[in-house]
């Protein structure tokens, strides 16, 4: 069982090559269902997505194990986007270095990867909460001080 997590931040479960979303969360469990919206694929795991508490169902098409990878490569390329100073073209290419052939082929193309990258940055220098609340003067009154 591998712990993944899409594009918008929701977790997502990759197992035996299958892909799932997560559909539902209660209080005891999440419910993930099949990445492929026409299959039935389904199962329960505890909230912290240790354990099943359903097996996975039957799914109506194969796995796609090279789909994990390529999640799995873009999640370890945006972490890293984060928290390095590194160039763009640095953390893409010392991660892509890691990754196997098989990932290599279904990945997207190369300047939309450093999109991601860029984006990945800009999202997280925000403006702190206190910066936000600080009133700005008119610049009527920064004139008359000088």
């Amino acid at each position: 069982m591998q712990r993944l997590e899409s594009e918008k931040g929701e977790p997502m479960l990759g197992y035996e090559g299958y892909i799932y979303t997560k559909e539902r969360k209660t209080e005891e469990k999440i419910i993930f269902r099949c990445q492929n919206r026409l299959c039935k694929g389904r199962c329960h795991t505890d909230p912290s997505m240790t354990i099943f508490i359903k097996r996975p169902t039957a799914h109506c098409h194969g796995p796609s194990i090279d789909q994990i990878l390529v999640i799995e490569l873009k999640n370890k390329i945006k972490a890293r986007a984060v928290i390095s100073n590194e160039p763009t073209s640095t953390i893409l290419f010392s991660e892509l270095k890691s990754c196997s052939l098989d990932a290599a082929a279904p990945l997207p193309k190369m300047a939309t990867l450093q999109r991601t990258i860029r984006r990945q940055r800009a999202a997280s220098t925000t403006i702190p909460d206190d910066l936000k609340k600080q009133p700005i003067k008119k610049i009527e009154d920064t004139i008359k001080r000088l």
